[in-house]
């Protein structure tokens, strides 16, 4: 039982702090944490992530504020390390970011026209046709 303890013990101390004891820059990280994706859990923000991975990022996430560092410095070097995948909201610089904001709204406009091109043609195609009297149809 000693040994249990003392290995749950040694677990959380080998974790380092858990918090940054100014509450504002601790704000700060955590708002951070939930716009940094887990790369282990993929749709998980690392603040709600269970995996070691998302321990260390939380961790350097930490670091980074208590140094100073700008969100978009932290941003930036996450993005630089996993790539524009890590981030939940990616930045939209560039081709591959304008491409994926822009995506969205090309497919509704492009839905929305094939909707009424359909409707257009089977409009034109129902033209009235007037009844034979049937003294005429013989």
């Amino acid at each position: 039982m000693k040994t249990v303890l003392a290995s749950l013990l040694f677990l959380f101390a080998a974790e380092g702090p858990a918090h940054l004891d100014d509450p504002e820059q601790e704000a700060r990280a955590q708002d951070l944490m939930r716009e940094i994706r887990c790369v282990a859990c993929e749709n998980e923000p690392i603040s709600n992530s269970g995996s070691d991975i998302a321990a260390d990022m939380r961790e350097r996430v930490r670091a980074m504020v208590s140094e100073g560092k700008s969100n978009e410095e932290i941003r930036a070097w996450f993005s630089e390390r996993y790539g524009e995948f890590v981030l939940f909201r990616p930045s939209a610089d560039g081709p591959g970011g304008w491409l994926l904001w822009g995506t969205p709204f090309v497919l509704l406009i492009a839905g929305g026209a094939l909707v009424f091109a359909i409707r257009r043609r089977r409009d034109r195609s129902r033209e009235t046709v007037e009844p034979v009297a049937p003294e005429e149809a013989g």
